[in-house]
């Protein structure tokens, strides 16, 4: 449990700051260069995350998986075979989708970059795919292990080194397209030199041990772990890709112009998501730890111990979502005038904050069903969110414009979420307790808000704004104390 909590925090604080980074590198390219391009950039990244998910092949959750199993198990010979093989696998694949990309780059832009100026960002970010697919098995290997440091670092250094490579190439006026593609593939190879020298470092505890056997048995096992994965991901991440691409070309039938659709979606997809998303950095440190804790918690079947744990995450993710929810809600105004110096980003911001509690709670969810195996389940779902998006898209959006391209947002992730939560309860038989984790905590916050509206009726600076954040977190703190304390005497 100390080895968790010391984990969580150490991931909490170097994503926060990852996250801090990238919000203000974000502020910064969109007054540069506009929203425009930072919309052509949002689907570059889309176009290479799909890239990414061919590359990565499922096996770095399988290394995830195995590792932890046998960690559990002490098969300490398993351990070593397991890595060495899943990024043997990886570099060979990643390597060969790396090739195919630069000889296909013209009909690749064609197809998903419309209008892209420099294609030399798609060599750039061709060559990145083996280092980012092998420092993921590492960063799967060392996971298993409950050894976040490498994992931690590895992370921080692609996006400081990203975000720093971006902001002083577009200082300079340099080509802004191939600025990106430099800055992604200097940060993946600096990751994957660290990750690869810690990993070395780290199998030589292993030296004494005969992994020349079981090679059969550990690849057929990655393989069946990973194939099924990475045939769901495949789809679900190709599905997805072509989701992003038809945004704007359908923002562009209900009358817009290109660059005008292309800004609309830089204004959302690049700006006000990845704002509302920037709290999650504690679900989502603390959810990337789940899976290999329930990994174990399944391994060794013991059921009641998922179910206790699941109820208190469950209460606790909602209440933080929802006091997050209020926070930003007061916050938005303000502190996006501050940062992108655009009224028009607290305006989506505030239309976004109703998504956050669903959207927190299914990254915990999500994980945790991966941790119980449930990882094709999950693509499924994953699947199905996609496709219900496209089809809302391709027919919905002409008509209603940037209206419409909201309403997907709502309809995916509240379709996700459900259903994922819905399968989780599903799977280890609890019932979701509406009262006591969704409707007090809400009330309570109610309540918190007016109070503070009382004592602090508008926040007109930084002052007056963190006194309100304050006085509100400290009333809904106080309330939601007291009534634990009572719930807790009634049940007593």
């Amino acid at each position: 449990m100390i080895r968790f909590i010391k984990n969580f925090a150490l991931l909490s604080i170097s994503t926060g700051i990852i996250n801090i980074i990238e919000v203000i590198t974000n502020a910064y390219i969109s007054q540069k260069i506009g929203t425009t391009i930072l919309g052509s950039y949002s689907l570059i990244m889309n176009m290479f995350n799909f890239l990414v998910t061919i590359s990565l092949f499922g096996v770095p959750l399988a290394i995830t998986k195995i590792v932890s199993e046998k960690d559990e198990l002490n098969d300490n010979k398993s351990i070593v075979k397991a890595s060495r093989i899943g990024y043997k696998i990886c570099a060979i694949i990643s390597v060969f989708v790396c090739l195919i990309t630069i000889i296909f780059k013209d009909e690749i832009c064609s197809i998903f970059l419309r209008n892209l100026p420099d294609d030399r960002i798609v060599i750039l970010l061709a060559l990145s795919l083996p280092f980012m697919a092998i420092s993921s098995c590492f960063c799967g290997y060392f996971n298993a292990l409950r050894r976040v440091n490498e994992p931690i670092i590895t992370e921080f250094l692609t996006h400081v080194v990203r975000s720093g490579i971006i902001v002083s190439l577009v200082y300079i006026n340099s080509p802004t397209f191939l600025s990106f593609g430099i800055s992604i593939f200097i940060s993946e190879l600096i990751s994957f030199l660290y990750s690869y020298i810690m990993y070395k470092k780290d199998i030589k505890l292993y030296t004494n041990i005969n992994t020349k056997s079981n090679t059969s048995s550990i690849t057929k096992n990655i393989l069946k772990i990973a194939a099924p994965i990475s045939f769901t991901s495949f789809v679900r991440s190709g599905l997805s890709t072509l989701k992003h691409t038809l945004i704007p070309l359908r923002l562009q039938k209900f009358g817009f112009s290109y660059d005008y659709a292309l800004s609309r979606y830089g204004l959302i997809h690049g700006i006000a998501l990845p704002f509302v998303l920037m709290p999650s950095i504690f679900i989502n440190c603390f959810s990337s730890l789940l899976l290999p804790e329930y990994s174990r918690f399944y391994a060794a079947k013991n059921k009641e111990k998922i179910q206790n744990i699941t109820k208190k995450i469950f209460k606790l993710t909602l209440v933080a979502s929802l006091y997050i929810s209020f926070v930003i809600y007061i916050a938005s105004d303000l502190i996006c005038f501050l940062i992108y110096k655009n009224t028009e980003v607290s305006y989506y911001v505030k239309i976004l904050t109703p998504l956050i509690c669903v959207m927190y709670l299914d990254f915990i969810v999500d994980n945790i069903l991966r941790g119980l195996d449930l990882q094709l389940d999950v693509m499924r779902i994953n699947i199905i969110d996609v496709v219900t998006s496209i089809l809302l898209i391709y027919f919905g959006v002409p008509y209603m414009g940037t209206f419409g391209y909201i309403l997907v947002i709502y309809v995916s992730e509240y379709l996700n979420g459900l259903f994922s939560i819905n399968l989780l309860l599903k799977k280890i038989n609890l019932n979701f307790n509406y009262f006591d984790w969704l409707f007090i905590p809400c009330i309570l916050l109610f309540i918190s808000f007016f109070i503070t509206k009382l004592i602090i009726p508008s926040a007109q600076n930084i002052v007056s704004l963190s006194l309100s954040i304050l006085s509100l977190s400290l009333i809904f703190a106080f309330l939601y104390v007291v009534y634990m304390k009572l719930s807790k005497k009634n049940k007593a």
